[in-house]
C-alpha cells in the first residue's frame, strides 16, 4: 500500500485534528513527524512541521476533506 502526502501541518496537533477528520470519513491515515520519540509527541510547533499521509487509493478524497478546513495553516 504506497503512502501519499496529503498535507505538511505546523506542528502534529494540526496534523492529528486532521487525522480524526479523515477517520470519521471512514479515511484511513498515518502522521509523521520528527517530533515523535520515545516520550511521545510534544506539540510544538517545529520548523519540519508534521505530514499527514493516506493510502493512494483514498488520496483526492482526503484533500478535499482537508483542504476544506485547514487551507489557510
Amino acid at each position: 500500500m504506497a503512502l501519499v502526502k496529503v498535507k505538511n501541518f505546523p506542528g502534529r496537533i494540526f496534523a492529528e485534528q486532521a487525522q480524526q477528520l479523515l477517520e470519521r470519513e471512514g479515511i484511513p491515515s498515518v502522521v509523521k513527524s520528527p517530533d515523535a520519540g520515545v516520550f511521545g509527541s510534544t506539540g510544538t510547533v517545529l520548523p519540519q512541521g508534521a505530514d499527514l499521509y493516506v493510502p493512494e487509493e483514498f488520496a483526492e478524497k482526503a484533500r478535499e476533506v482537508v483542504l476544506a478546513l485547514f487551507d489557510g495553516i
